[in-house]
């Protein structure tokens, strides 16, 4: 009995190749649906991990990961598994993967399901034989090659790697993948990061306030002010710490970041100083694997309280005399031991105000009080200190709202001086002053205080002990501010009789009137030497051979220069050939002469006057009319206002009571010096400034007809003062000679006492 191949062999062939095709269905829907949801999985913990989701949007992942799950179950594994397939889908699947089958199982299976009554005109035999051949074919079949596997290997491959990755990260950070699990359920966890970044700001206080909630921090700061932020970094420490900075605009939006680097501090930290901040900001911190920090922090400024005006009214001292000064605008200039009272007005209401020495570190608090202006009621503060020393100082004011002004202005406080009181000899001039015996001593300071002098006392020693103490200073001048005192001495009342030993020695001290404790001052000691009638002789010689070299030096220059401009002046007016540059060059030298000439007749000036005093002091006019001069010196000095020690008008005074034969004649010394003193005095005072006034005019005349004029002038003034020079030249020489006949005199009368001397010694023995 033959048996059916069909049913032995087909069937069971195509009901196994259905059950190999639905689990390839399900490995693949399975493989597909682990690939999506472990792809999504990746991606929303890579979001979240780097831009630290909201928790609805997290929430939103897990749907979404749920959704495509269900999704890639049902339409890769549910659908797919539901679809019946017949054995002709069968077959015609294996025709299709086997052509050289040739419709064969295909036909075979639709014969084998026809009832036999159908099959009445069909050859059994055919048919048996299709079956058996249909048979033996499927048999020769290589099945594995069914189907593709490359497709299936790759979904399988991807699924696995994201499988082994997720496993394998969550193995290894598995609180962070514990975090994420969490995170995607609706708790609100942080992961876990090697840097900590936590943001370390000022306490409130009075110059910021701040408000702390759910990780955001609220400061508000006067504008102006500096902000110090910290940050310390937890964990792993990064290179860099950056503090992401957005400024609020005023419709409360922010605008674009940028990222300000901090300055690596010790003990782990990041600092930076947001310098007058002003305007709105917040910020937070990013470093390492910590982008956002623990806080965000948002700052707004409020404009501060400063202030409006300063007055400070300065009291000096008592002894000063001076009324009280008021001072506007901060600055203070007042002296020590002045009172000071300072009043401040704000530019807003100040619920405190402190005035801070910035130097020796005292701080004062002002008086609140209640003054009436144009705006009704307002609060003005008030402080009093006694000045010590210059300093700097700032007013702190606390406004209404807390905040102090950040950046108060520094105002100088300038501690004036009163000084101790300064003076200087004007006569004697040096230590040279020689004196006979019988002479007088004149005595002449200047003497200046800041507010008043109080005493001066002069002292005069010889041979080491004061011989005389005197007060210079009448009771009734105690408030001069400065002085000029001169006094006149016997010399032989100062040395008692005794003309032998040492000098004397002039000294001065001065007391003025600040207090509690005077200021001194002690001039250098003047020497005053005591010297017999030739040692006078022989300085007096000797000044006036200096005196005579003097005017000869003078008397030869101004020659040099008159020959000059008497030779451009002879050229100008012969041929006109002389070149404007020329006549620069000549003028310039002259003129740089006429200034040597100047100031040797301004030294021969006053050598003479100080022969004249050295005359005069030394009683060498045997004049009874040298008493009148020397009143009229007291006169004099007692109405000088210049600190001055020889006075030209003194002289010209005299020469002018002279002239007038109101002074009698002093023919033996003073009248020949103050002829000479008159002499020289005009030329210092007339002669020479004009003639360098007409060569100042002659070198910016436009041309020779302005300039020749001139220059005819300046050379008769020149001439003149020639003829000047040569009359004194004469006058010191007939002096000299007349001095030289007073000391062989002298000489002989010396010798001639000497002698005398002698022969009274021989007549006794």
């Amino acid at each position: 009995m033959s048996t059916d191949p069909v049913a032995t062999q087909l069937r069971p062939l195509l009901a196994k190749q259905l059950g190999r095709l639905r689990n390839r269905y399900l490995l693949f829907g399975i493989a597909k649906a682990v690939l999506w949801v472990a792809a999504l999985a990746v991606l929303f913990f890579a979001l979240d991990r780097w831009l630290r989701l909201p928790t609805p949007i997290r929430l939103m992942h897990l749907c979404a990961c749920i959704g495509v799950g269900v999704y890639a179950i049902t339409h890769f594994v549910r659908y797919p598994l539901s679809k019946k397939f017949t054995e002709i889908d069968l077959a015609l699947w294996l025709e299709h993967t086997y052509p050289e089958l040739h419709q064969r199982l295909v036909s075979a299976v639709q014969l084998h399901s026809v009832d036999a009554p159908e099959l009445r005109n069909q050859s059994r035999a055919m048919i048996d034989q299709l079956w058996h051949e249909t048979a033996t074919r499927t048999q020769e079949l290589k099945l594995d090659a069914l189907f593709d596997n490359r497709a299936l290997a790759r979904v399988i491959l991807l699924a696995g790697v994201l499988c082994a990755g997720v496993f394998t990260g969550a193995a290894i950070a598995p609180e962070t993948a514990r975090t994420f699990a969490l995170r995607h359920l609706g708790f609100q966890v942080d992961y876990p990061r090697n840097t900590t970044l936590l943001v370390e700001l000022p306490s409130a206080g009075p110059d910021l306030q701040r408000e702390d909630r759910d990780g955001i921090t609220e400061i508000i700061v006067p504008a102006g002010a500096d902000l110090h932020v910290s940050v310390q970094a937890l964990g792993t420490i990064p290179k860099e710490v950056f503090l992401q900075v957005s400024a609020i605009k005023k419709d409360a939006t922010t605008g674009s970041e940028r990222a300000v680097p901090m300055t690596p501090r010790p003990g782990d930290r990041f600092r930076h100083v947001f310098r007058r901040l002003s305007g709105s900001i917040e910020f937070h911190a990013r470093g390492g694997d910590d982008d956002f920090g623990d806080r965000r922090v948002i700052v707004r400024t409020v404009r501060p309280a400063q202030v409006a005006t300063l007055t400070a009214t300065v009291t000096p001292p008592a002894y000063t005399g001076i009324a009280e000064i008021e001072q506007v605008g901060g600055a203070i200039e007042a002296l020590v031991g002045s009172s000071v009272d300072l009043v401040v007005k704000a530019t807003a209401p100040v619920r405190k105000a402190t005035m801070v020495f910035l130097e020796d570190g005292r701080r004062v608090d002002l008086d609140p009080t209640k003054v009436a202006d144009d705006s009704g009621a307002a609060t003005e503060f008030q402080a009093s200190f006694q000045m010590m020393g210059s300093d700097r100082y700032q007013i702190e004011l606390l406004a209404d709202n807390g905040l102090r002004n950040p950046n108060p202005g520094n105002y100088p406080i300038s501690a004036l001086q009163d000084y101790a009181p300064v003076a200087r000899w004007l006569l004697p001039e040096d230590d040279t002053l020689a004196l006979l015996p019988t002479a007088l001593l004149c005595l002449r300071i200047e003497a200046r205080d800041d507010f008043g002098l109080t005493d001066i006392q002069l002292t005069i020693e010889r041979g080491g002990e004061p011989i005389l103490t005197r007060a210079l200073l009448p009771a009734e001048q105690t408030a001069e501010l400065k002085f000029l005192p001169t006094e006149l001495f016997e010399v032989n009342e100062l040395l008692e009789g005794d003309s032998t030993g040492d000098g004397l020695f002039v000294q001065i001290t001065l007391l003025d009137n600040k207090a509690p404790e005077a200021g001194t001052a002690t001039l250098p000691r003047r020497i005053i030497q005591i010297v017999d009638p030739p040692e006078l002789a022989a300085l007096i010689a000797k000044s006036f051979r200096r005196l005579r070299e003097e005017v000869t030096s003078a008397d030869s220059i101004q020659t040099d220069r008159r020959n000059r401009l008497n030779d451009l002046i002879s050229r100008e007016k012969e041929d006109g050939t002389v070149s404007n540059t020329e006549v620069a060059q000549i003028l310039t030298g002259i003129e740089v002469g006429q200034g040597r000439i100047a100031t040797s007749v301004n030294r021969l000036h006053r050598g003479l006057m100080r022969a004249f005093d050295l005359h005069l002091w030394n009683r060498l006019e045997t004049s009874q009319h040298a008493a009148t001069v020397i009143e009229l010196f007291r006169e004099h000095s007692t109405k000088l206002t210049e600190p001055i020690a020889l006075d030209p008008t003194f002289y010209r005074d005299l020469t002018l009571r002279r002239k007038a034969g109101t002074l009698g004649a002093m023919e033996a010394t003073l009248d020949p010096i103050l002829q000479m003193i008159d002499m020289a005095d005009q030329l210092a005072e007339n002669s020479i400034p004009n003639v360098q006034a007409l060569l100042a005019k002659a070198q910016v005349a436009r041309g020779q007809s302005d300039r020749t004029p001139l220059l005819v002038k300046a050379q008769t003034q020149q001439q003149n003062i020639e003829q000047v020079l040569k009359q004194l030249l004469l006058r010191l020489e007939e002096w000299n000679d007349y001095q030289d006949l007073v000391q062989e005199v002298r000489a002989l009368r010396d010798r001639q006492r000497d002698l005398q001397n002698r022969t009274e010694q021989v007549k006794g023995k």
